[in-house]
This record gives structure tokens, sequence and C-alpha cells, in this order.
């Protein structure tokens, strides 16, 4: 590779002898390079410091006051020289002398009597190799001016998604309350409605609007905490030891209408002596009541529901077995959406199985979903903590 524009160049030489800097001056100039002169090496370092752009040094070893061994040494000290290319002219031929100078930084040696073809061959060398390193410093100047105007710009950029997160926890913590508050009120009003003499054309009104209301309350709800998970993900739970086999005897009774409308006998068929898992009470306990509630509303009537624990190594399974439909055969849970119309889930589609998905998921855990000759299998997954 030739260097680019060769008058661009500014070389210094330095020697006490003047014929040889009347030579070596001759043949730089043929060739365009722009010539500074120094008949010793501490010349040479003011003349370096004072000009400032030097590109490369033709530096005598021999040389009174002081020579080119010591001159290079202290160029190699200073921090705006220390890449600066230093070829040492010298009559010294001995491997001691060579290793010397490339000890003390030198680039290369050339012998003298020296010959022009040869000097312009190694001084157009390193100057390539300069004009390559002097690139790749230009190259890593603007990689680091855009780095650093990228790591502002990404700072400031999570600054507003933190303030977005804030202010989006903080909205639905207003919407849950303004959403549960008058809902309460429609329900417990309906209740107590349903409680009094009232003609049956109107209790049959007071019935649909109690069903339509309570599915409005179980949609919110469900929608609320999906909103919540996306945004505080495992952030969302707060984590304590817990007895997986006493969690789901806790929520068993609260089926018993379900379960005697349809005949169906759920069958516990825990582990004994079950190591507790790192949960949150409140959203596993959702999980399991959705699961499980999902396995009774789409089971056959005088069938049952199987809950199994057991311990696989470091994990807990809990699995959920109904007698009834199955999931549809291209079902994924992996790809899922929250307000898909797949069935085999609840009255608000996708919302039970997707949160059970995020709650899963949040302690570490993963869902898994089997279709059987009978009916199907949900399996939670999740890691076990030694009691």
């Amino acid at each position: 590779m030739e260097i680019n524009n060769k008058s661009n160049y500014k070389i210094l030489i330095v020697d006490d002898e003047q014929k040889n800097i009347q030579i070596l001056g001759s043949i730089l100039r043929q060739e365009n390079y722009i010539i500074g002169v120094a008949t010793n090496g501490k010349q040479a370092i003011n003349a370096l410091l004072d000009a400032g752009d030097y590109d490369m040094v033709l530096l005598d070893v021999n040389m009174p006051v002081m020579d080119g061994f010591s001159a290079c040494k202290v160029i190699r000290e200073q921090e705006s020289l220390k890449d600066l290319p230093v070829i040492f002219l010298t009559a010294f031929v001995d491997s001691e002398s060579i290793v010397n100078g490339f000890e003390i930084g030198g680039q290369d040696y050339i012998t003298k009597p020296f010959n022009s073809k040869e000097l312009l061959a190694r001084i157009n060398t390193h100057l390539e190799l300069k004009q390559s390193k002097d690139q790749l410093k230009q190259v890593n100047k603007w990689l680091e001016k855009k780095v650093k105007e990228r790591t502002i710009e990404l700072a400031s950029a999570n600054s507003k998604l933190l303030q977005l997160d804030n202010a989006k926890s903080e909205f639905l913590n207003i919407i849950s309350h303004e959403i549960r508050t008058p809902l309460n009120g429609i329900i417990g009003a309906i209740s107590i409605l349903n409680d009094s003499q009232l003609p049956e054309e109107v209790i049959e009104m007071f019935e649909i609007l109690d069903t339509s209301a309570k599915r409005l309350e179980d949609f919110s709800y469900k929608a609320l905490d999906i909103s919540y998970f996306n945004t505080m993900g495992t952030d969302a739970l707060k984590l304590n030891k817990n007895n997986i086999n006493e969690l789901i005897k806790q929520i068993i009774p609260q089926f018993t209408d379900i379960t005697t409308q349809k005949n169906i006998s759920i069958v516990l068929d825990t582990a004994k002596n079950y190591p507790t898992a790192l949960s949150d009470e409140q959203y596993i306990k959702k999980c399991f009541t959705y699961i499980i509630d999902n396995a009774l509303r789409f089971g056959s009537k005088n069938s049952q529901v199987v809950i199994k624990t057991m311990v696989q190594e470091e994990s807990l399974l809990i699995s959920v077995e109904d007698e009834g439909s199955q999931f549809p055969e291209d079902f994924n849970i992996t790809n899922m959406k929250p307000f898909s119309n797949r069935s085999h889930i609840d009255f608000n589609p996708g919302l039970s199985l997707f949160l059970c998905k995020q709650i899963v998921e949040a302690h570490k855990g993963r869902l898994e979903i089997i279709n059987t000759i009978k009916g199907a299998i949900v399996n939670i997954i999740i890691p076990a903590e030694p009691s």
C-alpha cells in the first residue's frame, strides 16, 4: 500500500554530520516529504515538542550532547510522542546495538552507508503503519463519542421508562380502586335486592345483572393483574416459604357448589413431607384456583379432577387433570395471547391461563398443557425450597 500524499508527511532528520543531512534531505525532498533537521538528540527532542506535527524521526545513533539511544528513550517518555515512528541510522551492525535500539522503542534501523531505495521502502512502510494507526485512533475517538452519546441517550430513555413505569403502576392502582369500588357497590346492592320480596320477573333481571356484574368483576381483576405483571414482572411478587399442599387444601372448599352441581369429585394425591416453595401466597393461590376452576368448568359431569403434587429433583410439580374437553391440537401455551378466543379456558377467553403463565414464570417456573384420551392436564413446575 502506498501512503497518501507524501507532501503531507513531515520527517525529522537527526544527524551530527552535515553531509548525511544533505544526502537524506535530497532523497526525501525528491519524494515530496517535508523535512526538519537537528544535529543532536537534545535539539531533536526540542524540535519534536515545539512543532508537535512530525510523522517520523530518522535518528543517528552516535552523536554528541545526546546520542540517539538516549534521545529515543526520552521521546518514548513523552505522551505526545510515544507512538512516533523512530528509525535509527547507525554504523553499528552488532546484534547487541540493534536489540538495544528495539528495546528502547525504535521501530527499525538502517545501516550506514544506506541504500536510498531501502531507506525509502522502510520509511514508506512505517508511515503506512502510522497512517493506519492514526485512522484507527480517529475511528476509536468517533466510536467513543458515539458510545458516550448513546449512553447518554439510553440513560435518558431509561429515566423516562422508569417514570412511565411508575406512572403506569400508579395508574393501575387508581384504576383498580376505581373499578373495584363501584363494582362492589353494584354487586352488594344486587345481593341485597335479591333477598327482598320482588316479583319473579324482576328477580330474573337481577340475576342477569348479578351474573354480568360478576363476569365484569372477574374480567377486570384478571386484566389488571395481567397489566400489573407486564409492568412489574418478578417485582410483583412477595416471596415467602409456603407449603404447597396446604395452599391447595385451603382453596378446595370454594369449589363446593360446582362440584355438587356437576357431581365431580376432587381427588388430592399429594406428596408426603412435601418441601416448601418460595412463592407469593396470594398469586400462587390465584393460579391454582384458576386452573382447578377451569378443570371443573370443562370437566364432564360425574367425573373427577385429580390434583397431584410431587418432587422432581429440585422442582415441584403440581398437576391438575380433568375428564372433559381437550385443548385444541395446535394450542401452544408459549405463544398464547391474553385476549385470544381459544376455548377450554373460562368465560373470559385466554385471561385465566395467560395470567397463570405470568404468575408461574415470575416464580421462575413454567406451565405445561397436555391432552389426554379423557381430557387434559395442566402442569405447574416451580423451583422447590427445602423446608
